[in-house]
């Protein structure tokens, strides 16, 4: 397997390359990479390169690369943006991690009346550092985006646009496969929103009822939330590989 490395000046780099610090100590003592050994190197901007070791310095800690040519990679053909409420701690970085593995290209901690944790400060730079080796493990060459925080206001208000799915993880909603898979043979975007452990509030509820949103069922246990975040997101990464290979079936054989 080929290991993947961050190089975040890649569109701006030739021939040669040089990585530092956390990188280089990734690629040297975690990987155990050595002069001549191959890689790939990306910026989370859809842009990998193969890449030669050419040279390691012990001190300071530095690898020299040869770079072959670029290739730039199109954007997800659909945004999954997670707007979740946050678990505490060690979970926050621990659900952003297997998301972001599923294809996950958007996130915005959203606070709710019963959230215990919110977004504080320092959190996107550790956020960014578990998507970057996120996107390494799962080889993903685009990065996802780390919004800011909002309220549930705000994510009802979002974008309506047609091609926008909205689905929302709760116990009495949609189990049934066929209706969750009709309502994103046309999304462009899916925005999945995953409440608090405590749970919505009535009027939360009450709320997201008035618009246009589907409850999805993800079993009948009470999940922690990156366990329903994680569940929600790989519904849909599996649902949408599904329905559209089907789709491009369909269209084939008419």
């Amino acid at each position: 397997m080929t290991h993947w490395l961050y190089l975040p000046e890649l569109a701006s780099t030739g021939t040669a390359a040089v990585l530092e610090d956390t990188e280089a100590a990734h690629a040297v003592r975690a990987r155990r990479l050595r002069e001549g050994d191959v890689v790939c190197v990306f910026d989370g901007a859809g842009r990998t390169a193969a890449a030669r070791i050419s040279e390691v310095i012990k001190r300071p800690l530095k690898v020299h690369l040869a770079l072959e040519a670029q290739q730039h990679w199109a954007m997800p053909e659909v945004r999954i943006h997670l707007t979740s409420a946050l678990p505490k701690g060690d979970r926050q970085t621990t659900m952003l991690d297997m998301v972001t593995q599923l294809g996950m290209t958007d996130f915005t901690p959203v606070n709710f009346e019963r959230s215990v944790s919110r977004a504080g400060t320092g959190s996107q730079d550790r956020w960014r550092r578990v998507l970057i080796e996120s996107c390494k493990q799962s080889q993903r060459p685009w990065m996802p985006l780390v919004h800011s925080s909002i309220d549930l206001a705000e994510w009802i208000s979002g974008p309506s646009d047609d091609g926008v799915v909205n689905l929302v993880a709760h116990k009495e909603g949609e189990s049934r496969s066929a209706v969750i898979e009709e309502s994103l043979v046309e999304a462009k975007q899916v925005r999945l929103l995953v409440g608090p452990e405590g749970g919505l509030s009535e009027s939360e509820f009450a709320r997201l009822h008035q618009t246009q949103t589907t409850m999805v069922s993800l079993g009948e246990g009470v999940l922690r939330v990156e366990a329903a975040a994680v569940a929600l997101t790989a519904l849909v990464t599996q649902t949408l590989a599904h329905s559209r290979i089907g789709s491009r079936l369909d269209k084939g054989s008419a």
